[in-house]
């Protein structure tokens, strides 16, 4: 069943209108965290499956313009390109460090070799079957990678599977192989385009949906360790508010001690000057004053 009138099939159509969805919220997920590299990674994935689907789906098409051979170039450029994205993006995201070779090598010697050659075969005969027999590299190739991957995930668990993360990651990582095993029998048997979606799509689609629970994971731990992060601050804000409190009252009470020194060392100082005082008065008032007394008197007032 095809849909607007193009070679496209309702099955792919469902899957692009899907992934458009994913692709959208990434987008607005990435400028929300620029810096966030994983997200990157999977709007690349999904970039490359909504381009696989729709070059996939309307190539090669009689009524569109272009030659034959131009749209099953495109058409097939995008079946090797996406299959080459996957080495790297494991590798990456999921820290298999054991799948660097094919991430960064591998895929160029195995894959867009092939392609090319592909291109210049098919080119060279004007025949799509004598071309196709080149997709047997791909499969032999994706055998490897399976072999590789699988070593991979042994390596990063040290061999213990008893984690279940390391189980989930064996059987989608395996599963989303399908497409690179599956994709040139599905094309050189002619099995149909709704099969090749199914397969393609849900494969990578798996592998998408294991990284965002892992990606779920870690957010979930990012948020409960700024919570607890927050709950010792404000831990730290209360027992600094105490502390201040207390060196506070500490503060008052040795300018209480001061003050207090003060007014009893004033008050010891004046008790002798006013005694003075008295006897000078008296003194005054039985002999008289003269030009000396009164400036001692003066300086005992002032």
């Amino acid at each position: 069943m095809l849909v607007f009138g193009t070679q496209m099939h309702i099955v792919t159509f469902l899957f692009v209108s899907i992934e458009t969805v994913i692709f959208l919220y990434l987008a607005i997920f990435r400028l929300a965290r620029p810096k966030d590299k994983t997200t990157t990674l999977n709007l690349i994935l999904i970039f490359l499956l909504l381009t696989y689907n729709i070059t996939g789906g309307l190539f090669p098409d009689p009524k569109l313009s272009g030659s034959y051979f131009v749209q099953n170039v495109i058409a097939y450029a995008t079946g090797f390109i996406t299959p080459c994205y996957f080495p790297y993006y494991v590798y990456s995201v999921f820290g298999l460090t054991k799948m660097k070779f094919h991430a960064y090598r591998g895929v160029y010697l195995f894959l867009i070799l092939p392609y090319l050659i592909f291109v210049l075969v098919f080119w060279l005969t004007d025949n799509l079957k004598d071309a196709q027999n080149l997709l047997v590299i791909p499969v032999l190739y994706g055998i490897w990678v399976i072999v590789s991957l699988t070593k991979a995930i042994h390596h990063k668990y040290n061999y213990d599977f008893s984690n279940v993360e390391g189980k989930q990651e064996m059987v989608v990582f395996l599963f989303s192989l399908t497409p690179w095993i599956g994709l040139p029998i599905i094309t050189y048997f002619g099995l149909g385009q709704a099969v090749e979606a199914l397969v393609t799509n849900i494969g990578f689609l798996l592998l998408f949906g294991l990284q965002v629970i892992r990606n779920i994971r870690e957010l979930r731990t990012e948020h409960e360790k700024l919570i607890e992060s927050e709950q010792r601050l404000k831990s730290w804000n209360a027992d600094l508010k105490d502390e201040v409190s207390k060196r506070t009252q500490e503060l008052e009470k040795i300018n209480e001690q001061k003050t207090n020194n003060f007014i009893n060392l004033v008050h010891e100082t004046k008790t002798p000057l006013t005694l003075i005082r008295n006897y000078l008065d008296e003194y005054i008032n039985k002999y008289g004053t003269g030009e000396e007394l009164d400036i001692i008197k003066g300086a005992l007032i002032n």
